[in-house]
């Protein structure tokens, strides 16, 4: 009997890799739980490490676009990963007001918190009609900087 075409590991399998979390309810307590984790590191309640990527080692995944694909899944998985990413933004203003965290806060905010720095530039400008008069002088102009007596 010969092969079936195809990939014979993908045989019968019609979803992939099972999904790592399972419910939004698991995924919220596994949120909670990673940022009490990055708490007992730091010693202080609110004052962990807290990131995107840490977050997506925490539940196992490859890499930080398989925790933005749990949005896809349902609106009640993205209200969970969105509410993630709310406590990310409030957590780096916050460190805008923390000594020696305001560069790294601000550098967050710009690059994953949706903030911008806004430049404003009014160039009002008026054009205005300049007449120029000549006037004759007596004096010879000078060819060299020597010649000029200040």
């Amino acid at each position: 009997m010969a092969a079936p075409v195809g990939n014979s590991y993908a045989l019968g399998n019609t979803g992939g890799h099972p999904p790592i979390i399972k419910t939004p309810e698991e995924m919220s307590i596994k949120i909670t739980e990673y940022i009490n984790y990055r708490d007992s590191i730091n010693g202080k309640v609110g004052k962990g490490l807290y990131t995107l990527e840490g977050l997506a080692l925490y539940l196992g995944y490859k890499d930080v676009q398989s925790l933005y694909d749990n949005e896809k899944r349902t609106e009640e998985f993205s209200y969970v990963v969105n509410r993630y990413r709310l406590f990310l933004i409030d957590w780096n203003v916050q460190k805008l007001y923390w000594g020696g965290t305001y560069m790294a806060g601000q550098f967050w905010l710009r690059n994953h918190g949706g903030y911008a720095d806004e430049t404003t530039q009014h160039q009002n400008t008026r054009i205005t009609k300049i007449d120029i008069e000549v006037i004759k002088s007596d004096v010879p102009l000078s060819t060299s900087e020597k010649d000029v007596d200040v």
